[in-house]
């Protein structure tokens, strides 16, 4: 496939993302109903749906790898994506090909046109991780939700074998999921109606756990808790070990995988850059604590989205910075960062040095002038891929 075409599908995929674009159940019927003109890909294997505030996607990325290491064939989807828009709909542990991408674009395209709800760009990017996985005959699909739950895209499954698995939930997106952890905890339980079993991992708070227990018996689904390793990486392979024994008893052992975005490590001459996407105070937290063990002096390079509480953003993570690049990200109708004045200020409040800088380019610069070991890129993955590109000099 020629660049042109691969661009012509970015293209097109780029389209649904809109400041118009439906929310809540709105969306989850546009979803469902794209899914359905489609034949309900998602229902063709047993699945695995992941839900969660923090850790869904390092979840995913454990349970598909260790259904593939057992020998099965696995199709994926993520999100966010960060070096490439392919990241949400892999297959076999690799990204497809443009020509299998566009393809399976056609057979999206043709559907989106008869609705009478446009989707989202999210329910378009589900739709092709099925499709992709659908054409390559996986043995199974292992699925990313958005930040919802109950309303979610993804809450359209019509298969009672689906596995649910339900990583760390704290306050974010609270505009759209409720202001406290039990009303978040409720929205993203609400999946688990007319399913057998849930994997509830590690949790941060004991009334989340308590929603979890109530939801899962009010639904009559067994629900299998997975014990705190107090450690992001351990506690993620132990919920994927919990439910890889819910499909596969003898699967080869969980073991961790790096995957972008992530506590990506990126080295240049003497200096160690670490992208992660951590975009609210409870993932910035976690952060934070991984680290730990990072040689000093470390400094931030960061952006925070304009719907997050920043100033909680910025005591999250500044304990683990020495000094702070401030920048910000967005532009059209996407989503937006505070302004890097803003950031900047924001660290300064909390006793970190901070500079604000016009782009990703010069933050890059500013970030390299201060001399780090340590460079941490973090607040959201759209900034991720902005200052990736800056530092490949595209």
């Amino acid at each position: 496939m020629s660049a042109s075409e691969s661009e012509a599908v970015e293209t097109w995929l780029s389209s649904f993302v809109r400041a118009d674009a439906p929310r809540g159940e709105v969306a989850r019927t546009a979803a469902a109903s794209l899914f359905s003109a489609l034949g309900e890909p998602q229902d063709r294997v047993r699945a695995v749906h992941v839900v969660g505030t923090a850790g869904k996607g390092t979840a995913a990325r454990l349970v598909a790898d260790t259904l593939r290491r057992s020998g099965d064939t696995v199709g994926l989807h993520l999100s966010p994506h960060v070096h490439d828009i392919r990241e949400r709909f892999t297959v076999a542990d690799d990204l497809p090909g443009w020509a299998a991408v566009a393809e399976a674009a056609a057979e999206v395209r043709i559907a989106t046109e008869h609705l009478d709800q446009r989707p989202t760009f999210f329910a378009v990017t589900a739709a092709m991780a099925y499709v992709l996985a659908r054409r390559a005959e996986t043995d199974w699909l292992v699925v990313e939700a958005g930040i919802g739950g109950r309303v979610d895209a993804t809450n359209t499954f019509n298969r009672d074998d689906v596995v649910t698995v339900v990583t760390a939930i704290g306050l974010d997106h609270c505009d759209v999921l409720g202001d406290t952890v039990e009303a978040i905890a409720a929205e993203k339980m609400a999946v688990v109606t007319g399913r057998c079993v849930a994997v509830l991992g590690p949790q941060p708070s004991d009334a989340v756990v308590a929603v979890a227990r109530t939801c899962a018996a009010a639904a009559g689904v067994r629900l299998v808790e997975v014990a705190p390793e107090h450690d992001w990486r351990r506690d993620a392979e132990a919920t994927a070990t919990a439910a890889v024994a819910e499909l596969v008893p003898d699967a080869p052992a969980v073991r961790f995988v790096e995957q972008p975005g992530r506590f990506e490590h990126h080295g240049e001459g003497s200096t160690s850059w670490i992208f992660d996407g951590a975009h609210n105070p409870m993932k910035l937290r976690a952060l934070a604590s991984s680290l730990a063990d990072k040689p000093r002096p470390r400094v931030g390079v960061v952006a925070i989205g304009a719907a997050k509480a920043l100033d909680e953003c910025a005591t999250a993570i500044a304990p683990a910075l020495d000094r702070v690049v401030a920048v910000t990200f967005g532009g059209g109708s996407g989503p937006q960062g505070h302004e890097a004045e803003s950031v900047a200020a924001a660290f300064e409040r909390v006793g970190v040095p901070a500079w604000p800088a016009p782009n990703p380019a010069s933050a890059a610069a500013a970030a390299k002038a201060l001399d780090p070991v340590t460079v941490v890129v973090t607040g959201s993955f759209l900034h991720l891929t902005a200052m990736r590109d800056a530092l490949q000099g595209r």
